[in-house]
């Protein structure tokens, strides 16, 4: 599936056609009811050609990621995929509230949290990747649950 994303996105050489066949997608990814091995295809399309790897939904839960230069074309690696695939046997991965993981912390745990940063002046503000907003208070408690994880050996 990646491979025919890949291929169909090379041949839209310009800019705008890559542009509009990446919008044509993410509208397929949210309102197009994809099976799962499109839907794994199409986001690793997203996460290789959006504006800086940015994961971003809007208020609606919906993806709404930003189209960024179009320069990549190697979409697929599939030794990666494979080993990655290897890696991952007998994991749990999680995704979503880090507030709901509490019971999976010990010494074999790895977490992994990107919660949006703090903005180092006011023309940097983007805060929100999600459709909830991040602000002081949620990150002195993510700071805390990340003392809770190391105390118990956690990573």
């Amino acid at each position: 599936m990646l491979a025919r994303i890949q291929e169909e996105y090379i041949a839209l050489e310009e800019h705008a056609r890559r542009k509009a066949y990446f919008m044509e997608k993410r509208t397929y990814y949210n309102e197009g009811n994809p099976d799962n091995i499109t839907r794994a295809a199409l986001f690793i399309f997203f996460m290789r050609t959006c504006y800086n790897g940015i994961y971003s939904v809007n208020r609606k839960g919906k993806l709404s990621v930003t189209f960024g230069f179009g320069g990549r074309v190697k979409l697929l690696e599939e030794e990666l995929i494979r080993f990655n695939h290897k890696l991952l046997q007998d994991v749990i991965i999680l995704d979503g509230d880090y507030r709901q993981t509490g019971k999976y912390i010990g010494t074999k745990s790895l977490f992994y949290f990107d919660p949006p940063y703090k903005p180092v002046n006011e023309s940097n503000a983007c805060t929100s990747y999600m459709p909830q907003d991040f602000g002081d208070e949620e990150q002195v408690a993510l700071a805390d649950f990340c003392k809770e994880i190391d105390e118990a050996g956690g990573k």
